[in-house]
């Protein structure tokens, strides 16, 4: 057996990792590469391997870094089966057709071919298996698979793969717990060999407790200033628990004097998408909200049209403009933020990762300057950031996951730049005897 790595190594973006055994071909995801310049040039590069060779694709949740270059796949030749929960095929097929879309924008404006299109879309979301958490699949002679709940986002999992009677789990992305909407993680209780992520491999997340005292500080200070607070948030499960607590707030403290955007037409269809799969959420939301509206949208302003979009403007003080893309890197909030981040009395506020590269990143780390859509901008916008919104498991709880997999003889470590990989590999050497690693793009290692 061989498990060859093709993305997210010492990076956050692009996950594809590649196994071999029992005659067989496996891809665990196809990510989009984001951020740095180069990535659009990763992107449209050939694969490492031969698509037309893979019999199967494992889908553990929908974020367009693990899911973003399928239809690529598809359209150089993959034609065999792909594997996930319900919930994930779903929002697969809405983040793909969103990127076609923007992707065929793009591609008109800068006079260059799209990766791929609608029809690759369309084709590639025929090839798919739904499978229900803990429900486990023989996929192939001699290879059985099991996805159970990763507590990350909707319908999100970890993923146990047997192959030769070699057990593989990879986590894909951890869900940080607690989560306000899904369950925890599970645990995979046995294992040879751990694929675990390391976003935030060094860091321990601010108490969860404080997340709404720390949203209501910011809400409360832009009413002051009678400003405007921009979110860029992600389409799946951020934005639906910012609603949910911008609702929360709202119903304790009053917030009348508000207008409320949510300037997201992916989000929008996503929201709709929690609705339908509520046996996905947890069972305290289940119970609280049987019967109402838990995303608090009676509020809101969706805007679903670019015109309704551009008209957010002219709305009155203060206003709070969620709007994606999560990492600035694309999407609406580059508009706000053309219109909002030279004025002191605004701010922006971080409920995300921000990968090396983006937009995002740099107006995270200080920068004063920054140019969007050619223009220079001057940022004047208080810049806040609210750690425990985010949906990845930290260093603590990494570890933790990975200490109560037994019989562990490698574990390796991707989907984190490099030093955040290298100090979870260190706390876990201290918790277990597995040798960890760290792989490099290309790298592969045989069993």
């Amino acid at each position: 057996m061989r498990i060859s790595f093709h993305g997210a190594c010492r990076e956050v973006t692009g996950s594809n990792i590649l196994i071999e055994g029992a005659g067989k071909k496996i891809l665990l995801e196809c990510g989009m590469f984001q951020g740095f310049r180069m990535a659009e040039e990763r992107n449209y590069a050939p694969f490492a391997y031969n698509p037309a060779e893979i019999d199967a694709v494992i889908i553990c949740h929908a974020h367009l870094d693990h899911v973003g270059r399928l239809p690529k796949l598809y359209k150089e030749g993959f034609r065999g089966k792909v594997y996930s929960t319900a919930p994930t095929k779903e929002l697969t097929g809405l983040v793909l057709d969103d990127t076609q879309k923007l992707m065929a924008e793009e591609s008109r404006r800068d006079n260059h071919p799209p990766l791929y299109v609608k029809e690759d879309v369309l084709a590639f979301m025929e090839l798919f298996e739904t499978l229900d958490y803990s429900e486990k699949v023989e996929i192939m002679p001699n290879i059985k698979l099991t996805l159970l709940n990763s507590g990350h986002i909707l319908g999100s999992a970890v993923c146990e793969l047997v192959v030769e009677d070699k057990i593989i789990a990879y986590t894909s992305d951890l869900g940080n717990n607690p989560s306000l909407l899904l369950n925890p993680p599970e645990n995979i209780k046995k294992a040879d060999i751990v694929i675990c992520e390391s976003t935030y491999g060094g860091r321990v997340h601010e108490d969860a407790n404080r997340r709404k005292e720390k949203l209501a500080e910011v809400i409360s200070a832009t009413a002051q200033n009678n400003g405007v607070l921009l979110i860029p948030s992600f389409a799946i499960e951020r934005t639906q628990e910012l609603l949910h607590d911008i609702d929360d707030f709202c119903t304790v403290s009053g917030c009348g004097q508000f207008n409320f955007y949510l300037d997201s037409p992916l989000a929008t269809k996503v929201t709709e998408v929690f609705k339908k799969y509520k046996e996905y959420l947890s069972p305290e939301v289940n119970r609280r909200y049987a019967d109402g509206d838990f995303l608090g949208l009676e509020r809101v302003h969706v805007t679903p049209t670019s015109q309704e979009s551009k008209e957010i403007e002219h709305g009155a003080n203060p206003k709070i403009i969620i709007a994606g893309s999560g990492m600035m890197n694309g999407g609406r909030i580059l508009h706000h933020a053309m219109d909002f981040l030279g004025d002191s009395r605004n701010a922006l506020l971080f409920v995300g990762y921000q990968a090396n590269g983006t937009l995002g990143r740099r107006l995270f780390e200080g920068d004063k300057k920054v140019k969007i859509f050619g223009k220079e901008i001057e940022v004047r916008a208080k810049i806040k950031s609210i750690g425990s919104y985010s949906a990845h498991a930290d260093m603590p709880q990494l570890v933790d996951w990975v200490s109560k997999v037994s019989e562990v003889k490698k574990v390796f470590l991707v989907h984190g730049e490099t030093e955040q990989s290298l100090v979870l590999a260190r706390e876990i050497n201290k918790k277990i005897s597995a040798e960890v690693i760290v792989p490099q793009l290309g790298e592969e290692y045989s069993f």
